[in-house]
């Protein structure tokens, strides 16, 4: 069983070593997403890996050795999350453990407009080995990863246009998509990958599991680039019904759909994710 959640709640920061955009003059952007979580007396862990190892220079401008990480969570097998992991294990002195759904392996491609080829959109090959994630897994204290996220009929996923095959018949519903709950003094912070599954099912799962009915804040992308006013509308009830405070939303997101939620949760902090920064909990 894990420590009382008193005993858990020492000050972590989470360093934004991969997105979209760059916050800092001397750290670059990439369509992808990677973070590193300090857990202060608990060590380093690492959330994805961007999609080139533009993560690690990142890492090296900010003065920070991911290569001493106690572990990775993968939030999904997409190579804007997992095409960094060559040059970590690599590049760095990285031997740690890595956890991901036992289907991020999976090869996948994405449709591409006016009829052109599918395009792979799939992990590299081959992963390094990894422990397969289960529903609920206890990374560090403190640190949970939550997988099998259930898909409530209704409630917005971000999965069309994504299949198994290269003919496009077998769809893919990213059944490994992942994230993370982080245990703060002010609350539990949600760190997103993509958020596929829709943020209405994740923090269902959240609460379902974990018996979390508050949530101080949400990091990372939540994939509404491409959504309609329905699924924006969804979100933002979300994130009104668990009382989420601050939001921090980047990557797959959409700087448009950021600004559109910014007004419609007025007296919440609604914050663009970027390359460089640190974010103190």
């Amino acid at each position: 069983m894990p420590a009382p959640i008193e005993q858990r709640c020492a000050p972590f920061r989470v360093i934004v070593l991969c997105d979209n955009d760059s916050g800092h003059p001397a750290c670059g952007c990439e369509w992808g997403l990677a973070l590193a979580l300090d857990l202060g007396g608990q060590g380093l862990w690492l959330w994805d890996t961007g999609k080139t190892d533009l993560f690690l220079r990142n890492a090296k401008a900010l003065g920070l050795d991911v290569g001493l990480a106690r572990g990775l969570a993968l939030s999904h097998g997409h190579y804007d999350h997992t095409g960094g992991l060559a040059a970590l294990c690599s590049r760095t002195a990285f031997s740690a453990p890595i956890y991901a759904h036992p289907t991020c392996a999976l090869k996948r491609y994405a449709e591409e407009p006016e009829g052109k080829p599918r395009r792979v959109i799939g992990p590299p090959a081959p992963l390094p080995a990894f422990i397969p994630a289960s529903p609920l897994t206890f990374l560090a204290p403190g640190l949970t990863m939550i997988a099998d996220i259930p898909r409530r009929p209704g409630n917005f996923e971000a999965v069309r246009g994504f299949s198994l095959d290269l003919a496009g018949t077998q769809a893919d519903d990213v059944p490994d998509d992942a994230f993370l709950v982080l245990e703060s003094a002010h609350g539990p912070v949600v760190i997103l990958g993509c958020c596929h599954s829709g943020l209405a099912n994740s923090l269902a799962a959240a609460q379902e599991r974990l018996g979390l009915s508050r949530i101080f804040a949400v990091l990372g992308g939540l994939h509404l680039f491409q959504a309609g006013p329905e699924a924006l509308e969804e979100t933002a009830r979300t994130l009104e019904e668990y009382d989420v405070r601050r939001l921090i939303a980047g990557h797959c997101t959409g700087p448009d759909r950021l600004s559109r939620l910014a007004e419609r949760l007025p007296g919440r902090d609604v914050l663009p994710l970027a390359a460089g920064q640190i974010w103190h909990f």
